[in-house]
């Protein structure tokens, strides 16, 4: 008993909502539209997803310490549905009773494609047009990119602005937690191959490594950015944008501490490690809340997360909640398939190999899947991916069984499969 007291001691424990490419629109490209007011173009929960989220979280009560957005706020620069889902966003976190609300810059947040030719047509009237990338961001209020509950006058909210768009980078503190807010779009311009990649300049390195030596080791630690920091391929395809120099990034983080990396930009989840041999940051690539996926039904979903994420004597653990949102049903909460992130999904274990040969070595079977987890404490904190993984070498290896539940597709029991 003095040994669990002391690992409780030792374990600190925060909640974060997660938010990934909400994707606020006018007219097309996502189910989240608005009207020209910033007003939601639909109240009805299984029809409009933020106003069926309003509702789930109401409904539940659901609370987080934070809430974190990987980006693209907005859908292709319209300044309309960037203050409106910046104003929501921040609604959203007074009704979660957050103490902060932060979140990266999308490429969809800039206006990263030339304005020349509509400057051309009207030289007076859009002059505006020739503002830089950034301008509609540095103008939101409250500033952008980070709220804080108690920050009344704004004061503290104005200097991280001005820390986030000079530096390319902010650390925000909390009790419990310390979030970098990276700007992966900090070099966007208006030529192309600036706005299809994301960038981590040598600037931006030197900052990080002061920023990092503000931070406390004792706090979960969450880096949060739009574009993954490393090549993250679909089917095969977009290879390309991925944060330049986002490997100088990971190993910072790593060489400092245990942290949990989210971003989006994919619009597909995936939930691993950085590629290395030591302790790599766990990397999390949010689905996004509300685009239109019908193009690739199947393979990707709309969801919406709230993780808890344990910091303990050996490492980040994690659980999510997982809510699926489709037209006509609404938000429900995911069930597993292939390597998605589902309801209840985990990681922290660090060693697939070694859960399997413990759960191997389990004696007498049938075992209800909750003892295998009490023998096995690993085996509750496998992602997906490795889960799956472990499972099929269950099966090939040791000819043993695991029994899914028909109506949530949760593990049940572990048993010897059928000669």
């Amino acid at each position: 008993m003095e040994d669990v007291t002391e690992q409780q001691k030792d374990t600190v424990e925060a909640v974060f909502a997660i938010l990934g490419d909400p994707h606020f629109t006018e007219e097309h490209g996502s189910h989240l539209k608005i009207k020209k007011n910033g007003e939601l173009a639909s109240n009805i929960p299984t029809t409009n997803p933020w106003a069926g989220l309003t509702e789930l979280v109401a409904s539940q009560r659901l609370e987080a310490d934070a809430i974190l957005c990987p980006g693209d706020i907005a859908f292709q620069s319209s300044p309309t549905t960037l203050s409106a889902g910046w104003k929501h966003l921040v609604d959203l976190g007074q009704l979660m009773n957050c103490e902060h609300v932060v979140c990266a810059t999308g490429n969809h947040d800039v206006t990263s494609r030339s304005q020349a030719e509509t400057f051309k047509k009207a030289v007076i009237r859009n002059l505006r047009a020739g503002y830089g990338p950034f301008e509609q961001l540095k103008c939101l209020h409250p500033p952008y990119p980070s709220v804080t509950r108690d920050d009344a006058d704004h004061q503290q909210g104005r200097d991280h602005r001005i820390r986030y768009f000079g530096a390319g980078l902010l650390l925000v503190m909390a009790a419990k937690y310390q979030i970098l807010i990276v700007n992966s779009c900090g070099e966007h311009g208006h030529d192309e191959f600036e706005h299809e990649r994301g960038t981590f300049p040598q600037s931006a390195v030197n900052e990080l490594k002061v920023a990092l030596t503000q931070c406390d080791p004792t706090r979960i630690s969450v880096a949060i950015m739009h574009h993954p920091p490393e090549s993250h391929t679909q089917d095969g395809a977009g290879a390309h944008d991925f944060v330049d120099n986002g490997q100088e990034l990971l190993k910072l983080l790593a060489d400092q501490g245990d942290w949990l990396v989210v971003h989006g930009h994919k619009h597909e989840a995936r939930l691993g490690h950085a590629s290395g041999s030591g302790l790599q940051p766990v990397v999390f690539g949010a689905a996004s809340l509300a685009i239109h996926i019908e193009a690739v039904k199947g393979t990707v979903r709309n969801q919406f997360y709230l993780l808890k994420v344990r910091l303990e004597p050996r490492g980040l653990t994690g659980r999510f909640q997982t809510w699926d949102w489709s037209t006509g049903r609404g938000w429900e909460p995911a069930r597993p398939d292939g390597d998605g992130i589902y309801d209840g999904a985990t990681f922290g274990a660090r060693d697939p190999g070694r859960v399997i040969t413990d759960i191997a070595a389990l004696a007498p079977l049938p075992m209800d899947w909750d003892e295998v987890i009490r023998r096995v404490p690993d085996a509750g904190l496998l992602p997906p991916e490795a889960r799956n993984q472990v499972r099929e070498r269950l099966r090939a290896r040791h000819r043993l069984h695991i029994q899914v539940d028909i109506k949530n597709g949760q593990w049940k029991k572990l048993e010897k499969a059928a000669p």
